[in-house]
């Protein structure tokens, strides 16, 4: 069956058109239909499909497939003869899009020599591999301002197909990868590309062309950009935030990194402070703790679900009781969730992983270490207690064995 008529290519600011069904593919999940002629764009060459409806149904998607045009819908479509529109904003954005990819490539290779490898045109922002090894922001600087001239000229965009003898005198970017009559789009005399994507008639419609960041990626650059009213957005939305930030500091936009760099030493100072008042703190708890240990057989136990402490602290407190000879300490938090600490000084032949075992594992309990402090989680509040309750208990029933010379395991 032959191709339909891509209206999208004899003009893409057409938004309604007139066809006819040609077939309804009945074996896909959803319905779909193939036209005789079209306005819809299909997913092709880094660009996403067009959006809209035929008659009253909504376009979902737009597949090719071997040469055939595949409409997918949200209902099924009974009419022979149909009336399209595309959704226009959508389509505008990705020529937009589409020919802010061109320009930017063309930059790229002209400026500093970096081949566009491929292209992906998302629903916020676009990207570009570069085939460079590294990008520096002069560098970015200069492609971006090349490629806002061209805009601010107002370059005409041509679209038209050529034979495979007319192409040899074509400087395209890159060699096609198709056969027969290929569709050229070229910007003025910058850039000569193979393309059957959207694109609008003069370089000025594109709008701003703006690279947001660039990162190394599997030996290229990847370069994210944003065109046109994404670009207007973008500026709109991150104006008023330094806008709000400067307001919020008493500063001028253009002293706002200044006043963020105060702030971020003075919050490192804080930090510091914080950090020994917290030092302090701990060496107080771990002698309170100990002054409330119980002595039990040959140990000093401690065990105490804490309060106020963060679990990483929790270790610290327990890393200090167990600096004391002869002391276990059992700890627990109840606070972001339920962990325990089980420790024992170097001089208590015990190994923690065992008492792990024998009282948080009965309550559903897990956790590990090495033999002489073991932390774990996974309790409920409730049992908590119990838990320090059944480990003090473990380990105080097992002392004969260390009277009789034997580890407990």
């Amino acid at each position: 069956m032959p191709s339909a008529e891509r209206l999208f290519w004899q003009d893409p600011y057409r938004i309604e058109f007139h066809a006819n069904v040609t077939r309804r593919l009945e074996e896909l999940e959803q319905s779909a239909v193939i036209l005789d002629r079209t306005c819809f764009y299909p997913t092709s060459g880094g660009q996403p499909h067009d959006t809209g409806s035929l008659n009253e149904a909504r376009v979902l998607d737009v597949l090719e497939n071997d040469g055939e045009i595949i409409h997918v819908l949200d209902r099924p479509l009974h009419d022979d003869a149909v009336v399209g529109r595309i959704d226009w904003p959508r389509r505008q954005d990705h020529m937009q899009q589409h020919a802010g990819q061109h320009l930017l490539s063309a930059a790229f290779l002209r400026l500093i020599g970096a081949a566009t490898v491929s292209f992906h045109l998302g629903a916020e922002e676009s990207t570009i591999d570069i085939d460079c090894k590294s990008l520096s922001t002069e560098q970015v600087d200069q492609v971006e301002e090349y490629a806002n001239q061209i805009v601010l000229a107002n370059t005409a965009i041509i679209a038209r197909q050529y034979t495979q003898a007319e192409l040899a005198g074509i400087p395209l970017r890159k060699p096609p990868t198709v056969e027969g009559l290929v569709r050229v789009v070229s910007i003025g005399d910058i850039d000569y590309s193979a393309c059957g994507g959207t694109h609008p008639a003069y370089a000025g419609e594109i709008g701003a062309i703006h690279v947001d960041r660039w990162e190394s990626r599997h030996g290229s650059i990847r370069v994210t950009f944003i065109c046109g009213m994404r670009a207007l957005r973008d500026y709109r939305a991150k104006n008023r935030i330094c806008r709000q930030l400067a307001t919020d500091a008493s500063v001028s936009v253009d002293e706002l990194p200044e006043a963020i760099d105060r702030l971020n030493a003075a919050n490192n100072g804080l930090r510091r402070q914080v950090t020994g008042l917290r030092t302090q703190w701990l060496e107080t708890q771990t002698a309170s703790l100990l002054a409330e240990s119980e002595t039990r057989g040959h140990y000093r136990i401690v065990s105490k679900i804490l309060e106020r402490v963060e679990p990483a602290e929790m270790r610290t407190l327990a890393q200090q009781i167990c600096d004391s000879p002869g002391t276990i300490a059992l700890l627990a938090v109840l606070e972001p969730n339920p962990q325990f600490c089980l420790a024992r000084s170097e001089d208590i032949p015990v190994n923690m992983n065992g008492v792990l075992k024998a009282s948080a594992g009965r309550y559903g309990g897990r956790g590990g270490g090495q033999p002489h402090l073991v932390q774990g989680g996974g309790l409920d509040r409730a049992s908590v207690s119990s838990m320090l309750q059944d480990a003090q208990e473990y380990i105080l029933n097992a002392q004969q064995h260390v009277t009789e010379g034997d580890a407990i395991t």
